[in-house]
């Protein structure tokens, strides 16, 4: 008799396991989304210090100046250096998470975020106090969770503790893109147009000639609003994150629940299909 119970037992046990296992498969696919959505960043292919160059150069151009590369962009290096902190901080946070929802110990690699970060101005960017506290939080956060080899009981924790920085720290890489770096290929559409009008109004060029100026200020503004769009795409992915992290941490005591899982496999669904979008770009 006590044969029959040890089987149900042990098959009780199991089915524990599996349904502790699978509990959060749907935490796992939202951050496994996020974090293919926060590293397309490294596919825009445009920085301050690139729209610093691009603004010197067209100013030698115009005053037929050899290009020596005396540009002073140090300001601007400076910038894209802190939007890589910021990046980084974030990516960190939805690697440990998505590390965290499949029962892995987190594995990021804490000294990219040993560096602090500092109030003031840095060339186009300004960082705050909130800022700093936001960084702060999640670099402390992630040091603890892989020193202490967090596993999946921590999880709600984990996000408990850095919601607000880490929403915090996206809207700053959101804004960063989509009005600062944004706003500046919108600055050099407009030097174009008034550049390439100024040839076109020329009388010494030929009809031949205007016409090849008027078609590479086409192809030219086409290459800044596909960077645009690129820009555009990732604020909406950045957004819909926050969004999905939001509805995790709002019903975490309950992260199990049919309507949970439902709501957070919509975010992915919705991340993924941004995914789609830049990749298309």
């Amino acid at each position: 008799m006590m044969k029959p119970l040890k089987i149900y037992g042990l098959l009780f046990m199991a089915m524990l396991c599996v349904s502790s296992c699978v509990n959060l498969k749907h935490v796992n696919t939202y951050s496994s989304e996020s974090l293919t959505g926060v590293q397309y960043f490294e596919n825009l292919n445009y920085s301050f210090q690139q729209s610093c160059l691009d603004k010197c150069f067209e100013e030698k151009i115009n005053a037929l100046e050899f290009l020596d590369q005396n540009c002073n962009c140090k300001q601007e290096k400076v910038a894209d250096s802190i939007t890589l902190k910021i990046y980084a901080s974030v990516f960190g946070y939805f690697d440990g998470l998505t590390n965290l929802s499949d029962n892995d110990l987190t594995s990021y690699k804490t000294e990219a975020l040993s560096n602090a970060l500092s109030e003031g101005d840095f060339g186009s960017i300004t960082i705050k106090k909130e800022h700093v506290e936001s960084y702060t939080k999640v670099s402390q956060l992630l040091i603890h969770a892989f020193t202490d080899s967090y596993r999946k009981k921590k999880i709600k924790t984990y996000v408990k503790d850095a919601n607000a920085s880490v929403k915090s720290l996206i809207s700053f890489l959101d804004f960063n893109i989509s009005s600062n770096l944004n706003g500046k290929l919108e600055v050099k559409k407009n030097r174009l147009k008034a550049d390439y009008f100024d040839l076109v109004k020329d009388t010494s060029l030929s009809n031949f000639e205007k016409r090849n100026t008027i078609k590479e200020y086409y192809n030219s503004i086409l290459e800044i609003e596909q960077q645009q769009a690129k820009f555009t795409a990732y604020s909406k992915t950045l957004s819909a994150i926050s969004a999905g992290h939001q509805k995790l941490y709002d019903d975490i005591d309950h992260v199990s629940s049919k309507a949970v899982k439902q709501e957070l496999l919509q975010s992915a669904s919705e991340i993924k299909s941004i995914i789609s979008e830049l990749k298309k770009l």
